[in-house]
């Protein structure tokens, strides 16, 4: 009988292993010096850790202490340790960067008065420790804000604002670092020296350059003497870039010697010999970091562009802009003629050679003019006047009306559907040019060409077939990759595995059906979601419901809740409601805009039957990053919102869609948080049946315990029976934690390490 194994998770061992990486960070930070002073770096990096490890950090920096012989410099950065420490404990929840910053900045303050107060009995020292606290409290801004960034986006980001954060904390690492000196050889320079050849050989000149320079600004702050071999490394970096596609056994010695030339240069004979050997370990330590892939743990600017589509869209969506407003222009300026009186039309033709022309135009031509006017308005009207008495050509005279009276009709039709015309022309182009601009929009994003190839690895290992593929970085800072394909049982589970596994992140997906084949929408997990239930029910006597509800997920993994509710009940309610729905959904998908795309179903429910076909709309944008959602109504009933237990009322005073060409709907954006519900009904659902939903809100109970009391109660608030269909849509939004969203499980890695494609042959 096999007995199975114990199942050991190697997440047991992250509390160790972090405590003992803080244990020793303390203890070499506190080692190190700055111009000769004891670098207080450990007190801003107690200062943003949790409390376990903030003690850890102050036993290091106390083992260093007995280490080195109660050096007296350092009784500052024990003394602000351990009041930073305290704080931690008493105070340990997260907060931002600039609260942890103000936190350890005071606590650098009080300890330094206490020292220089109490301790040294007013030695004068106090300027010195308040400047030193201010200095340790921008350093803990400045680490906070880069481990917030690694701990959301799993990636060290150079660029967009972060490129000063992450660029000063290398600095500090780098400072603290070659405080660790040694008669042989020093710390930070080797690390530095082998950090920029690894940037110069990836990233070529511009990464070279700029660790190089960051290394020797490091190097120079701990130590002038130091940092004087180091100050031509950014011109040796970038020099390095350049030749960086020689092979590795031509760039490793040609790196050697201009290094070794820079420092004989500036430091001449007296350290040539450590400085070498420092050259030497750097190249061999270089070796060894030489197969990481730096793309993978960065999100460079110049490794991402903008891809032509969306140059090419934001284009034509500024010309259709252009050719709308000279088109309008021109509208403007071309008048419509109004048809020619009738009455001069009928003197022209009829009257002239009359004998009583002048006693009929000369004498009375008012009189005779507003008679034919009524005579021809007669005719339209299909209620002929009497002729005048004194006309001697009556019948011609009647005939000549009834013509006239019918091309009049026809050019008043003519006129009113240029200006129908007119009026479309300008909306259709108003609307081509939303939807361009607005897909250009959604498309404002970088692409990131190492990842790109890397899915283009996983879909070949996978025998996948695709017409395009991208990996994106959307501008709230996620991930997102498409991929059009019309191949037949797609290995969606296999490819979103790896992609996981190579980005570090976890992932969802979205399959949209297109003609041309599926589109394929995988997109990093957002903060925020919603859970959500739906319930309709039918009138009484009507085999089908007047009303239409949807939940979808577009590309990036916005959720979208759309209620409509056709115009009385039955099937002609029916059709208006579900076209309203399916219409608004598949633009949605296609990347339109919400606004944009309630214009579409508006004019396609004017035009798609002879009869009235109208019906409310009522949508909700939720927008899963920043957990605020958008609602959009058109004539719909009001939307129930219950924020921190209270329940407010939205609703608005616009028009049903597929009645006027500018029906506009109403908006209404708002933040939620975690927990909170919003509830949209139907026209079904009375005024009188409000306040006991609003009751069931603040009870918290589930959404989909709120659809159904809802709909069982309805009846009950309409005298016992229902008169109209019935829908309800409740949704509550929920937050996922940080770690939950972007961390993959190990179990998953290590049940799919089994299969036949796995990330490590592929990577």
């Amino acid at each position: 009988m096999n007995k199975s194994r114990p199942h050991f998770d190697p997440a047991l061992l992250h509390i160790p292993a972090a405590f003992a990486a803080a244990l020793a960070s303390g203890f070499l930070l506190s080692a190190g010096t700055v111009s000769g002073t004891v670098s207080t770096l450990a007190a801003a990096l107690a200062g943003i850790t949790p409390p376990l490890y903030s003690i850890a950090i102050l036993l290091g920096a106390l083992a260093c202490y007995g280490v080195k012989g109660a050096p007296p410099g350092m009784h500052f950065l024990l003394a602000a340790l351990v009041t930073v420490t305290c704080v931690r404990i008493l105070f340990h929840e997260q907060c931002k960067p600039h609260l942890l910053a103000l936190t350890t900045t005071l606590c650098g303050v009080f300890s330094g008065i206490i020292l220089d107060v109490i301790v040294y009995a007013g030695a004068g020292q106090l300027p010195l420790y308040l400047f030193a606290s201010v200095l340790t409290g921008t350093a803990a801004y400045f680490l906070a804000d880069a481990r917030d960034t690694l701990y959301e986006q799993r990636r060290i980001t150079i660029h967009a604002g972060k490129t000063f954060t992450f660029s000063l904390c290398y600095l500090l690492c780098i400072t603290a670092l070659c405080g660790l000196d040694t008669p042989f050889f020093n710390i930070g320079r080797i690390v530095g020296l082998s950090l920029t050849l690894l940037f110069a050989r990836q990233l070529r000149y511009t990464g070279g350059t700029l660790v190089g320079a960051l290394t020797a600004c490091g190097v120079t702050l701990c130590s002038v003497s130091l940092g004087t071999p180091m100050l031509f490394l950014p011109v040796t970096a970038m020099m390095a870039g350049f030749c960086s596609a020689l092979p590795q056994l031509l760039f490793i010695p040609v790196f050697l010697l201009m290094q070794a030339l820079s420092s004989a240069v500036l430091d001449g004979s007296r350290g040539l010999v450590r400085e070498m050997t420092e050259i030497a370990v750097s190249c061999g330590l270089y070796v060894l970091l030489s197969q990481a892939d730096l793309y993978r743990f960065l999100s460079l600017g110049d490794a991402e562009h903008m891809p032509s589509d969306y140059r090419r869209e934001r284009f034509i969506a500024e010309a259709v802009k252009e050719l709308r407003e000279e088109t309008s222009a021109v509208m403007h300026r071309l008048k419509v003629t109004p048809p020619d009186d009738p009455a001069i039309q009928i003197r022209e033709r009829l009257c002239t050679g009359c004998r009583n022309y002048s006693d009929c135009w000369m004498q009375k031509s008012q009189q005779t003019a507003a008679a034919i006017r009524e005579l021809v308005r007669g005719q339209r009207q299909g209620s002929v006047p009497p002729v005048p008495e004194h006309c001697h050509r009556r019948k011609a005279l009647t005939e000549l009306c009834s013509g006239q009276a019918a091309q009049s009709a026809l050019a008043q039709m003519q006129r009113v559907h240029l200006l129908q015309n007119r009026q479309v022309t300008l909306e259709h182009l108003q609307l081509i040019e939303e939807v361009t601009a607005g897909i250009a929009g959604q498309r404002d994003a970088r692409c990131l060409a190492p990842q790109t190839d890397a899915l283009k690895r996983i879909l070949y290992r996978c025998a996948a077939e695709y017409e395009r593929f991208e990996v994106r970085r959307l501008r709230t800072g996620r991930i997102a990759a498409e991929i059009l394909t019309q191949q037949q049982g797609f290995p969606v589970v296999s490819v979103q595995k790896l992609l996981e596994h190579y980005l570090r992140i976890r992932m969802e997906t979205v399959q949209i059906e297109t003609e041309s084949g599926v589109r394929i929408c995988l997109y990093q997990s957002p903060p925020y979601c919603l859970e959500y239930a739906m319930q309709s029910q039918n009138a009484p006597h009507y085999e089908r419901c007047g009303d239409h509800c949807d939940a979808f997920t577009d590309c990036i993994g916005d959720q979208y809740l759309v209620l409509s509710d056709g115009m009385g009940s039955g099937s002609a309610a029916s059709l208006a409601s579900r076209i309203a729905v399916r219409t608004l959904r598949r633009m949605v998908e296609s990347g339109m805009q919400v606004m944009t795309a309630v214009r579409i179903v508006n004019s396609m429910l004017r035009t798609e039957t002879c009869t009235e076909n109208f019906a409310t709309l009522d949508v909700m944008h939720f927008h899963a990053d920043c957990g605020e959602f958008e609602l959009c109504k058109s004539g719909a009933a009001a939307t129930l919102f219950c924020h921190s237990g209270k329940v407010q009322r939205i609703s608005s005073m616009s028009l049903p869609i597929g009645i006027m060409t500018d029906a506009l709907p109403s908006r209404k954006r708002s933040s939620a948080y975690a927990g909170d519900m919003i509830v949209m009904l139907s026209d079904g659902i009375g005024e009188a049946e409000y306040p006991y939903i609003s009751q069931l809100l603040r009870e918290g109970i589930s959404p989909q315990e709120v659809v159904q009391s809802a709909c069982e109660k309805s009846a009950l608030f309409h005298g016992g029976q229902c008169r109209d269909d019935v829908t309800i849509i409740a949704a509550r939004m929920t937050s996922r934690i940080q770690t939950e969203s972007t961390k993959i499980d190990n179990s998953d890695l290590n049940e799919y390490a089994d299969s036949t494609v796995s990330p490590a042959n592929l990577l």
